[in-house]
């Protein structure tokens, strides 16, 4: 015997000890009745994919605007340095170039994603009241998008793009 036998007694039942009650079971149904199934949980999955999108291509856009003005602002500081030294200038430009690409192409395919699974969504009732915020969402994006697309091409300020 160890010393530890104190610490840790026989789980065997004591006379007073409550009983827990015993489970009712059902019994088996006849052989041609037809049994209901249990009411099954309805799923969200789908609303709240598309509400999770929405926002995400509006927090993608908002990111790309405070990089491209913290960018302008960091270049119109440095004006002198970044006059002198044309090559770093030039990557820093091109780097900034590049993320705000991904991110504008990013936006649309999030609000597209966002307003197909809302549209689901709120056809098979899989979270409808989160399926129309992510359609809200995802058209916001996809307008703003579009709207900043048609009125950038038609500047004639892109090289490139003639009008």
């Amino acid at each position: 015997m160890s010393g530890t036998d104190d610490l840790f007694p026989d789980a065997t039942a004591h006379p007073a000890a409550a009983v827990p009650p015993a489970v009712p079971v059902t019994p088996p149904a006849a052989p041609g009745a037809v049994v209901a199934p249990a009411a099954a949980v309805r799923r969200r999955g789908v609303g709240v994919a598309a509400f999770v999108l929405g926002p995400l291509a509006l927090l993608g856009d908002l990111v790309g605007i405070i990089i491209a003005f913290a960018t302008f602002a960091s270049a119109i500081t440095n004006i002198g340095t970044e006059l002198d030294n044309v090559d770093d200038s030039l990557g820093a430009l091109l780097g900034v170039i590049i993320v705000e690409f991904i991110i504008f192409f990013g936006g649309i395919v999030f609000g597209l994603l966002a307003v197909i699974l809302g549209i689901v969504a709120a056809v098979r009732n899989r979270g409808r009241v989160l399926g129309v915020f992510g359609v809200i969402f995802g058209l916001v994006v996809l307008i703003s998008h579009v709207v900043l697309l048609v009125a950038v091409t038609t500047s004639g300020n892109v090289p490139g793009v003639t009008s």
